[in-house]
């Protein structure tokens, strides 16, 4: 069952591999898991956040990327982008959002977008 106050990621953890690759923008691919967790939590805006900062130099050479969502409080959240080594790339506010998880973790190896249990 569902439950707002834990991880998008531990309610998907059936995913440890991707079967199939879906292309998305700028050739960026999205794993079974991470298209799971789009299509049935309409977090597609999460994903092109991500990608709208692959334009940006200090995201193009970082190969290895760590993307986050959570909640502050209420519906406000705040998403945040490291390099897996806790260096921070981004920190933004969101003011609202409907997502229902308390928070959500996408990696970004290479051109594809996947779960942590996905790796």
């Amino acid at each position: 069952m569902k439950n707002p106050t834990i991880s998008a990621n531990d309610f998907y953890n059936q995913f440890y591999c991707t079967e199939h690759y879906y292309s998305y923008l700028l050739g960026l691919l999205l794993t079974d898991g991470v298209k799971t967790v789009a299509d049935e939590e309409k977090c597609y805006w999460f994903i092109d956040i991500i990608v709208s900062y692959q334009f940006y130099e200090k995201f193009r050479k970082e190969d290895f990327q760590v993307w986050k969502i959570e909640r502050l409080d209420g519906n406000r959240f705040q998403v945040s982008a490291t390099d897996g080594n806790e260096n921070e790339l981004l920190k933004r506010e969101i003011p609202f959002s409907d997502f229902f998880f308390q928070e959500f973790t996408i990696w970004k190896e290479g051109d594809v977008l996947l779960l942590p249990s996905e790796h």
